[in-house]
């Protein structure tokens, strides 16, 4: 089947309780009735109003009887002044959610019988005297005002923008409270930083210029640990001023002086024999 086919205009007689239905390509389904269709465009009428479908966007259109063409065609067999007959189709209309197509047979009604009751309470308009208000001119009438929504007296809207305002600026301080304690607390945050920056600064100044940036206790140098050999290159203070702790010196016991030299001395004993005797210091005669 070709797209004009899909898609032809359904040209509807009022008498005919004929509606359509609209598919379209995302896969949704409009129920109303075509009133229109060009080229580019179909116009359906959906009961709250009418809207306009790009021809780009609809699958097919499908013919079907519905309240909406029912309303319609009972409309169009009423004619312009039998107010039973509108009362009744309106009335029918609200009894099946078409609140568009019953306001304009109320209308209808009022045009005829501008005093109607029953179309003014059905529009919800309100008798002060001897005449009918709309809902909004009869709370104009009782000197109330609209705010929000809201039909209420002029001190009570006072009030609430009163309380309103109070609310806002309360809600204003809160925020910059919370703004300046952020701020201070920024503000510690550097000043901490500053003083960390300025000790390092103090404790680089602080070290000797032969350091090559080691802290204390341990310096560069020749030699061995604390003098005594060992770990070379490393002393165990730093001199200058920041070195908190002063040398440590053992005491040295003094050497005993050497032993003079062994003296040997031989001599013949009475029996012919030799003996040998050895004195440390002096010399020794064994006779």
């Amino acid at each position: 089947m070709n797209r004009v086919a899909v898609v032809s205009l359904l040209v509807l007689s009022p008498s005919l309780a004929v509606a359509d239905s609209v598919f379209l390509k995302g896969g949704g389904e409009i129920k109303g009735e075509v009133v229109e269709q060009r080229a580019d465009a179909v116009v359906v009428e959906v009961g709250p109003g009418r809207i306009t479908l790009p021809m780009r966007n609809v699958v097919r259109i499908v013919s079907s009887t519905t309240d909406l063409g029912l309303y319609h065609s009972r409309a169009a067999a009423l004619a312009a002044r039998d107010v039973a007959g509108w009362l009744s189709l309106a009335a029918w209309a609200q009894r099946h959610d078409l609140a568009t197509q019953a306001r304009e047979a109320y209308e209808r009604v009022l045009d005829v019988d501008p005093m109607n009751a029953d179309a003014h309470l059905a529009l919800g308009d309100v008798r002060m005297g001897d005449r009918w208000l709309s809902a909004a001119e009869a709370n104009r009438a009782r000197g109330l005002v609209e705010f929000e929504g809201t039909w209420m007296r002029p001190e009570e809207r006072q009030l609430r923008l009163e309380e309103r305002a109070v609310a806002a600026q309360e809600s204003r301080a809160v925020r910059e409270a919370d703004a300046r304690a952020r701020e201070a607390e920024a503000r510690v945050r550097e000043a901490e930083a500053r003083a960390r920056a300025a000790e390092a600064d103090v404790r680089a100044a602080e070290q000797p210029a032969g350091s090559n940036g080691i802290p204390y206790p341990y310096v560069l140098g020749g030699g061995g640990y604390g003098g005594y050999g060992g770990y070379g290159g490393y002393g165990p203070y730093a001199p200058g001023p920041y070195n908190p702790f002063p040398p440590v010196v053992a005491p040295v016991e003094p050497l005993p002086p050497p032993p003079p030299p062994a003296q040997v001395r031989r001599a013949r004993t009475p029996t012919g024999g030799w003996v040998t005797d050895v004195r440390r210091g002096r010399p020794h005669d064994q006779r």
